[in-house]
């Protein structure tokens, strides 16, 4: 018989022993997964009412599952609200809606249409590098891994150039604002997503008007079984505003978050940095081994549909289930020293991006740009070493994202 739990499964030391929204956790969440793996592979949080699974066959096992994990309450593990969600928000959509929506931009995503984009992402990355001048200490993050996606995604998806440009930087940021210690969100992400909500309906009216090749135009004048996407006056609460909004929070903070983790990673190791310039095809597997080993968004969210066994304990119909990417990519059963990054590592699944139907779409470019931008960097910049300790950005519980990356050339 299955066991229905309403109570933490694991204490430690008289607290949840595992509360994403706490300082202390944010700083160094890594032990808890160890613990959750080995002690509590499904556990229950009683103050804040969610279970989590954090082992890699239950949490992959759980993306797969579509039928009985669903997404309509959102894969954010704060906002329970749905504040900044509404129609069209790819992640947070149950099939058969999800599939139609996604099929719209489907094509633009492609292996072969994102490849077109390589010498794009080169050149913008060698300006980067060029910015840097003679400096030998730069910030890697904030002067490299973050202005790269604001200027090849930016163009993809068919934003603005010029000075309305800050406000969108402006704009991403407030979007994924968090006071740490709360699920609740700021004054300033609730105004961001407002504005540029707005902004993209807009944009979206002015693609009608004026159509380009860009993700935005594909946007507008697509149709769903002979149905309009866009409605003729579209206002911020369209699906088609919700579409586009989705495609933006994904591709900026994923790409500079991966960038960031990955020269972070190798500014610790310079051995492995120093393999990377003996040998350039290790930079692929250098960037999928920073993906499993720091992911950038560590958890997920779903909503079970029915009462669902693991591990013989029932979890019940209706209530919030955290999938801990974080913790599955470390999972001692699957890799073999899994705490340690290490570029020469045989490359294996992880789950970083997710996996089956909300796998995530822009993935084939994150990673195009992360290798390409390693790439230049190798070729064109000495060796490099932390000149201080990285910054964590302040971003949604979901992800581990840094704004700062301070180093030494040379």
């Amino acid at each position: 018989m299955p066991v229905s739990i309403e109570k933490p499964y694991v204490e430690y030391d008289y607290k949840p022993l595992y509360d994403p929204f706490t300082t202390e956790f944010q700083a160094d969440p890594f032990p808890v997964y160890r613990r959750l793996r080995q002690e509590a592979p499904v556990y229950f949080n009683e103050k804040w009412g969610f279970y989590a699974l954090s082992r890699f066959d239950d949490v992959r096992a759980a993306l797969k599952d579509h039928d009985a994990y669903l997404n309509y309450e959102g894969v954010d593990i704060d906002d329970f609200d749905l504040e900044q969600r509404g129609p069209g928000l790819l992640p947070d959509l149950d099939n058969p809606r999800h599939d139609q929506l996604r099929t719209v931009v489907q094509r633009a995503f492609m292996p072969r249409s994102i490849r077109a984009l390589t010498e794009q992402i080169r050149a913008v990355c060698d300006k980067l590098i060029d910015g840097f001048g003679d400096r030998r200490r730069v910030d890697l993050s904030a002067d490299f891994a973050w202005p790269i996606p604001f200027e090849v995604f930016f163009d993809f998806l068919g934003m603005p150039r010029g000075e309305v440009r800050e406000k969108f930087i402006h704009w991403t940021h407030g979007i994924k604002h968090r006071e740490p210690g709360s699920p609740d969100l700021t004054p300033f992400a609730r105004e961001s997503t407002h504005e540029l909500r707005e902004y993209l309906a807009e944009l979206l009216r002015e693609r009608r008007r004026n159509p380009r090749e860009d993700v935005l135009t594909t946007i507008v004048h697509a149709e769903i079984d002979g149905v309009p996407l866009a409605p003729e006056d579209i206002d911020v609460a369209a699906e088609a505003v919700g579409l586009a909004f989705a495609l933006y929070i994904a591709g900026i903070e994923t790409t500079a978050g991966q960038i960031s983790t990955l020269l972070e990673q190798l500014a610790r190791h310079p051995e492995q940095q120093h393999a990377i310039r003996q040998d350039s095809k290790l930079i692929p597997r250098a960037v999928e081994e920073s993906l499993r080993y720091r992911s950038i968004f560590q958890v997920t969210a779903r909503t079970t549909s029915r009462p669902i066994e693991v591990h013989g304990i029932e979890i019940p119909a209706g209530k919030r289930v955290f999938l801990i990417l974080g913790a599955a990519n470390l999972d001692e059963t699957k890799f073999e020293n899994p705490e340690k990054f290490d570029v020469h590592r045989t490359p294996a699944p992880h789950l970083a991006f997710g996996e089956g139907l909300h796998g995530c779409l822009g993935n084939p470019l994150a990673r195009l740009e992360s290798t390409i931008a390693l790439q230049q960097l190798v070729e064109r910049r000495g060796a490099f070493t932390l000149d201080a300790e990285p910054r964590r950005y302040t971003t949604t519980p979901n992800a581990y994202v840094f704004d700062s990356v301070p180093v030494v050339f040379g």
